[in-house]
């Protein structure tokens, strides 16, 4: 996959004409506990999309839905057009989903893991020299993960993210664990997918910082996306983002 996204990547489709993200009425429950209930949910190519909620609302299970990590109760979700149950593979290689935590090999090095990303997403060598230098790992590629120290981890895991190349970034609370230089580079990171066009929903509770950059908000409670919400933080009405949802509060 090139690190240049235009309107058609690999054969998928990132113009106008086709969602990047569309949920049908798409619900995870495991036995009786609902997780995510009823979804549904159209989101423009190139867009960034703060989605908030308290812990346990139903954001992390979402952002895995849209990933394809897993595996809807009910309903449909596509990305791109592609859906992600029967087209999961190849979702997979247009999505970048990056977790809280994890997601690394412990007994690997830093560059290591990215090898291993590198070419699952084909990228570049230099692609990847650029990624560690850009995140402020360059000097401690060489150690081993699970001797990094959690914001090490994180900006790690934004190197991953910058190396994809991915048209759309699923980015689960991407501030946590970093000082003011790495949330600073979050921010860099934010602004030049939206200049390239690349589709972003953020999973975030920093929210003064998300909402200046996002196009939109989506809040979720209990499973469910709502087009209003409560106001959490003190921040003007005319310059905060629409908010987004299927369910009245």
């Amino acid at each position: 996959m090139t690190s240049n996204i235009t309107n058609d990547i690999a054969g998928i489709d990132t113009s106008d004409t086709v969602d990047a993200v569309s949920l049908q009425n798409i619900s995870k429950r495991y036995g009786d506990n609902v997780i995510v209930a009823g979804v549904n949910l159209a989101l423009s190519p190139g867009k960034m999309v703060l989605l908030w909620g308290s812990n346990g609302a139903g954001k992390t299970t979402l952002l895995k839905l849209i990933a394809s990590r897993l595996r809807p109760s009910s309903g449909q979700a596509q990305v791109f057009g592609l859906d992600v149950v029967q087209d999961a593979a190849f979702v997979r290689e247009h999505v970048c989903y990056a977790p809280v935590l994890g997601g690394f090999y412990g007994s690997l090095t830093g560059r290591e893991n990215l090898e291993l990303a590198r070419h699952f997403y084909g990228a570049t060598a230099d692609a990847l020299d650029a990624a560690l230098a850009r995140v402020g790992l360059h000097n401690a590629q060489g150690q081993l993960v699970r001797r990094y120290s959690s914001g090490m981890k994180k900006r790690l895991m934004l190197a991953k993210v910058h190396l994809s190349g991915a048209a759309l970034w699923l980015l689960d609370e991407p501030y946590a664990s970093l000082d003011d230089s790495g949330k600073t580079l979050v921010d860099g990171l934010l602004q030049e997918a939206q200049r390239e066009r690349r589709t972003v929903i953020v999973a975030s509770h920093d929210l003064a910082r998300t909402y200046a950059l996002a196009d939109a908000a989506i809040y979720i409670d209990q499973g469910r996306l709502y087009a209003r919400a409560p106001t959490l933080i003190d921040t003007p009405m005319d310059t905060q983002p629409p908010l987004i949802g299927n369910h009245a509060p």
